[in-house]
């Protein structure tokens, strides 16, 4: 059993690298029983969001409660000087007893040991305590995030550009495409998580005037996600929608799944017109250590 971190709370702190994954999900998915959106895991699941997400497990921790029982889970993910705290939960019936501020404290100390400057986290919309909590710690607003879907289906609609020609990426080419995004993206979609996540395709549109945009999304076996989009500046947004719907024409079985879209992105127009819906939102959040 892993050694606990010192803490005059009653509770304490022990690293979540001292549990397997399968324990790991067990203790999270207890966590999520009544939440808003709920997000069961497994243990290969567990595993590939440490992997893709760069959680340092040796920072993560498992609250235990008086009798030494699990009674929370914390996650932290480090970048550089950025700190990222993710999947953090308590057990329904250890709420209300100053629990969620203890995570938190322990979380920011591990942050701080490992020379973190930044802190950043996600919170979904109308989850009033956990926003509450965040706002004491000096926490502050940056931005709403969407999480969007599409169910499986050709496109409603006909080729915004039919004179266009559409292309794969090879993957030589989908590593030189993200090294072209623009700084902002959020930690789930920052171009480490895509190539951590793998399964990446891409198309190619070019425009007999020269111009051209690409698209990069994670292909599974069931599902599309991480869908990022480069248009030209002359009419993106019909751009945007003919590269959605050249994705959608190749991939029609497929359920489609996007994480923290901007709210003010100035491609949501062009996923709307494709078909993707909001399943939720939340608010993008960050500190100075």
């Amino acid at each position: 059993m892993p050694m606990p971190v010192a803490s005059p709370s009653p509770y304490c702190a022990v690293p979540a690298s001292g549990y397997p994954f399968q324990a790991l999900a067990d203790i999270y998915n207890q966590t999520r029983i009544d939440y808003i959106v709920p997000m069961p895991m497994n243990a290969r699941r567990m595993e590939l969001y440490v992997s893709t997400y760069d959680i340092d497990l040796g920072a993560s921790i498992i609250a235990l409660d008086t009798d030494g029982d699990p009674a929370g889970i914390g996650m932290l993910g480090l970048r550089g000087d950025r700190a990222w705290l993710t999947r953090l939960g308590v057990l329904p019936c250890k709420r209300g007893h100053q629990l969620g501020r203890f995570m938190m404290e322990s979380l920011l100390e591990q942050a701080a040991r490992r020379s973190a400057r930044q802190a950043q986290l996600e919170v979904i919309k109308g989850n009033a305590p956990a926003h509450r909590l965040f706002l004491k710690f000096g926490f502050e607003e940056t931005r709403e995030l969407l999480v969007i879907r599409r169910p499986p289906g050709q496109p409603a609609m006909d080729n915004p550009l039919p004179d266009a020609t559409v292309s794969a990426l090879q993957p030589a080419d989908i590593a030189a495409c993200l090294e072209q995004r623009p700084p902002g993206a959020s930690w789930i979609d920052e171009t480490p998580s895509l190539l951590h996540a793998g399964s990446l395709q891409g198309l190619r549109l070019e425009l007999p005037s020269g111009d051209s945009g690409w698209v990069v999304y994670q292909n599974t076996a069931f599902q599309i996600a991480y869908i990022v989009l480069h248009v030209a500046p002359t009419d993106g947004e019909t751009m945007a929608r003919a590269l959605l719907y050249h994705l959608h024409r190749l991939h029609p079985l497929q359920d489609t799944k996007v994480e923290n879209l901007p709210a003010l992105d100035a491609h949501w127009p062009a996923f709307q017109s494709t078909g993707y819906v909001e399943a939720f939102r939340r608010i993008e959040m960050r500190m100075t250590l």
